[in-house]
């Protein structure tokens, strides 16, 4: 008989008292239905949760960011693409942290060429580069990002690679423990968060 495991993603209202980091729960009641997730569904979750753990402040309110993460978790069981859905998270993650990135234009406020290619620089934005040789990508990948167009593979490798270049900036050298538990659950059939 399969053990059933208790929801982990379930909405709840709480009230906390205490001057110290440690708070005491004064009151915790769920509202709302649990959600239940399961295999890449349930890792990106928890990859979610681990991002919004060690990037926001505590007891830092973001309303928009709340809503978005609420509308993907439920959006995680229902598609096999999560790639696109992630994204969408770390690019207002991004944005809420006050390190937005703009895929329109370069760190000279020139629109981007969708033929030209052009390198991230950290904090910067957009540089252009000769080719692809120079660590670049394409500016019609750049605007699809912008446009969160994730049909083409070439745009969500670029967004993957650009948003977790940006993301570690911030993240520190503590390597996140949602994509470690993922590699040690699939190391054969592993999808990358």
């Amino acid at each position: 008989m399969r053990q059933q495991i208790p929801p982990l993603f379930q909405p709840c209202v709480m009230a906390w008292r205490g001057k110290n980091p440690l708070k005491t729960i004064s009151q915790c009641e769920s509202v709302g239905h649990p959600l239940v997730l399961e295999g890449n569904a349930l890792f990106s979750g928890f990859y979610l949760n681990e991002l919004l753990v060690r990037l926001l402040a505590d007891e830092e309110s973001h309303s928009e960011l709340f809503v978005l993460y609420t509308q993907i978790l439920a959006q995680l069981n229902t598609t096999t693409q999560l790639e696109p859905l992630l994204r969408r998270f770390e690019l207002c993650l991004l944005t809420a942290l006050g390190y937005a990135i703009n895929f329109t234009q370069d760190i000279l406020v020139k629109p981007l060429l969708p033929l030209a290619y052009y390198q991230y620089q950290l904090e910067r934005g957009f540089i252009e580069v000769d080719d692809v040789s120079d660590g670049g990508w394409q500016g019609q990948y750049l605007l699809a990002i912008a446009a969160q167009d994730w049909t083409q593979a070439q745009t969500r490798q670029a967004a993957k690679y650009i948003l977790r270049t940006a993301l570690a900036a911030h993240l520190g050298n503590k390597p996140l423990k949602s994509r470690e538990l993922m590699t040690y659950a699939f190391p054969q059939k592993l999808v990358r968060i």
